[in-house]
C-alpha cells in the first residue's frame, strides 16, 4: 500500500510503529498478523487433514484487509508495477522451530496469492499464537460482531476482530499462569479496582465486577474495557509464552497514568515470552517505553514512519535502550504547539 520498502533484521520482542496518518501502521500490523495467524491455522488444520498453506494465507489476507472488488491486488502499491513481495522468517519453541514464509503476488491478484513457498512445517502445539487487539473495544458489542460474520457474512468487521472475539470466548481453566503474567494480571486489574469477568450468558458474556456490584459492558468505561481484554486473554491462556501480541493504539481512551501503566505491563509480558508490535500516536506510549528500556536495558524498536505527499512512506529504525526518542512526528507538534503559545504571549 504505502510503502516501497522495509526491511529490518533481528526484531526484538517489544517494537512501538510511529507516524502520521496514512503511513501505512494499521497496515503493516495487519500484514505481520495475517502471516502468523495464517501459519498458525495451517499447523492445526494439518493435524487431522490435508491443507495447502498458500490457501490459508491467502483466506486470511483476504479477511484480515476485506478489499474491494479488485481483491489483494488493492494492497501493492498504487502506481507500482512492481509486485508485493514479503519475506520474514518466524522463530519459536525455544529456537527449536524456525520457518521462512515468502510470498508475492502483483495488483491484479484478486483471490489467490499467485507465488508463496511450498513446504512449509506446522507450528509445535501450544508454542506460536497471534492475538490482534484493534483499536476500537470489542467487548461491548461482541455477540453483535460475531452474529455480523458467523450468521449474516457480513464484512462490517474483519478478522482481527472475529480473530479475537474467538480467543476472549475461550472460557477460563483452571492451572497456574506463569507467575510474570500473574502479576501483570493483578496490576492491570488494580488500575481500576475491578475486573472483567466471563458469565456464560451469550447475551452478555461479560460484566465488570468492582467490590459487590457488578455492571454491564454498556455501563463499563472504555478504558476499563480495553485493559479488561488483555486480563481476560491472559486469565484464559491465549495470552502467555509464545504469543505475538499486536495492538492498534493501546492508548485508546486511558488516561496518562493508566497508559504508562499499561506500558509498564507490556514490558512485564515481554519478559514472560511476549513478543509485542504497538501502532501508536502517543507521546506517553513512546516516552514510557523509552524509559523502561533504558531502565531495564531491554532492546525496544521504534519503528518511524514518515512521509511526503505523492511519495511512498519512508521508514528509520531507532533503538530506545538509550531512553532518546528520534525526531519523530509527535514530538514535532509538541514542539509546534509550544512555539504557538510562544507567539501568542508575544503578541
Amino acid at each position: 500500500m504505502a510503502h516501497s520498502d522495509l526491511s529490518l533484521k533481528d526484531i526484538p520482542a517489544i517494537n512501538v510503529i510511529i507516524g502520521k496518518n496514512d503511513t501505512g501502521k494499521t497496515g503493516l500490523l495487519k500484514l505481520l498478523y495475517a502471516t502468523v495467524k495464517s501459519l498458525e491455522v495451517y499447523s492445526l488444520k494439518a493435524k487431522s487433514s490435508e491443507v495447502v498453506f498458500k490457501k490459508e494465507l491467502s483466506d486470511k489476507l483476504l479477511d484480515t484487509f476485506m478489499p474491494r472488488k479488485n481483491g489483494l491486488g488493492d494492497l501493492v502499491q498504487k502506481g507500482s508495477k512492481e509486485r508485493l513481495d514479503i519475506d520474514l522468517v518466524i522463530n519459536g519453541n525455544n529456537g527449536k522451530y524456525r520457518q521462512q514464509i515468502f510470498y508475492s503476488f502483483g495488483d491484479r491478484t484478486e483471490k489467490s496469492i499467485s507465488t508463496c513457498i511450498e513446504h512449509v512445517e506446522a507450528i509445535p502445539a501450544n508454542s506460536i499464537n497471534a492475538l490482534f487487539v484493534p483499536a476500537k473495544e470489542v467487548l461491548t458489542a461482541f455477540t453483535d460482531i460475531r452474529n455480523i460474520r458467523e450468521n449474516f457474512y457480513g464484512t462490517g468487521f474483519d478478522d482481527t476482530y472475529l480473530d479475537l472475539i474467538k480467543a476472549l470466548n475461550l472460557e477460563t481453566t483452571k492451572g497456574r499462569v506463569a507467575n510474570e503474567l500473574s502479576q501483570v494480571n493483578k496490576s492491570l486489574e488494580d488500575l481500576f479496582e475491578g475486573k472483567i469477568e466471563q458469565t456464560g450468558q451469550k447475551d452478555q458474556p461479560f460484566v465488570f465486577k468492582k467490590g459487590n456490584q457488578q455492571f454491564a459492558m454498556q455501563q463499563t468505561a472504555e478504558g476499563i474495557k480495553k485493559i479488561g481484554i488483555l486480563t481476560t486473554l491472559i486469565t484464559n491462556r491465549q495470552l502467555g509464552k509464545g504469543t505475538i501480541l499486536f495492538m492498534d493504539e493501546p492508548e485508546t481512551a486511558l488516561h496518562p497514568d493508566a497508559i504508562r501503566q499499561m506500558v509498564e505491563m507490556l514490558v512485564a509480558m515481554s519478559k514472560a515470552g511476549v513478543q509485542i508490535f504497538i501502532a501508536s500516536h502517543s507521546y506517553f506510549v513512546i516516552k514510557q517505553l523509552a524509559n523502561c528500556s533504558k531502565r531495564e536495558q531491554i532492546n525496544v524498536s521504534c519503528w518511524n514512519l514518515t512521509r511526503e505527499i505523492g511519495k511512498p512512506v519512508n521508514n528509520s529504525f531507532h533503538d530506545l535502550i538509550d531512553g532518546i526518542l528520534p525526531s519523530n512526528s509527535i514530538i514535532d507538534e509538541a514542539i509546534k504547539m509550544y512555539d504557538e503559545e510562544i507567539d501568542i504571549d508575544l503578541k
